[in-house]
């Protein structure tokens, strides 16, 4: 059997309905939002989300089965929009320990301003592991920061002796455990808790002086 052909009536029609569902997707999210952030995230019922964007309870739960999905579309969306600025940041520090401080500090001032939301997010992305189980293709902070300990182990700066991805994943996983450290411990900057990690991460439980990658 060949391939499906399809005229450009059909095509422009998909395209279409693509474009539609995409706008469906936005108008529900930014509706969602606009309702947590003014009643408070745990106050909004999905009731409340497809009566402020008018439509049908089952159109809301076809794009978003929970409400923490609500919010995992927005985080990824500010992902996809500062994914650049924060690339660019990381780029410009001068060594790799300080473009991995740069890019935490980034994510950590955000957490900040988003503090009702984490825990959710969090505990969503967790009960849904096996979807996310890939943390390269959900989480834009696992390619940069393989790309960074890549480019790390040419220099010399970082040892060859574990492959780049393995090294990437294990402080990906630090990462998520020092932001339930920080849901823990509500007086903690994140900020800080990101650069004991790096520390730890760069110069291990090994006593002696830190030195700087």
């Amino acid at each position: 059997m060949g391939p499906i052909l399809h005229s450009n009536a059909d095509q422009a029609q998909l395209g279409r309905r693509e474009r539609k569902q995409a706008q469906t997707v936005q108008h529900l999210a930014e509706c969602a939002w606009n309702l947590f952030e003014q009643n408070g995230y745990e106050q909004v019922t999905m009731e409340a989300i497809a009566n402020a964007a008018d439509v049908a309870r089952g159109t809301l739960y076809k794009h978003f089965p929970v409400k923490e999905a609500l919010i995992a579309y927005r985080f990824r969306q500010d992902q996809i929009k500062h994914q650049v600025i924060v690339q660019n940041a990381a780029m410009a520090a001068p060594n790799i320990f300080d473009a991995f401080l740069c890019v935490l500090r980034m994510e950590a001032a955000y957490a900040e301003r988003n503090r009702d939301y984490i825990a959710p997010y969090v505990f969503y992305r967790l009960n849904n592991a096996q979807e996310n189980a890939n943390p390269f293709e959900n989480d834009s902070f696992a390619p940069l920061a393989l790309e960074l300990i890549r480019q790390g182990q040419v220099d010399g700066v970082i040892s060859a002796e574990q492959d780049a991805q393995s090294l990437a994943e294990k402080l990906v996983f630090l990462r998520l455990g020092t932001m339930l450290r920080w849901l823990r411990k509500p007086e903690a900057a994140l900020a800080d808790l990101y650069t004991e990690m790096l520390h730890f991460f760069f110069h291990g439980a090994v006593g002696g002086k830190r030195k700087t990658p």
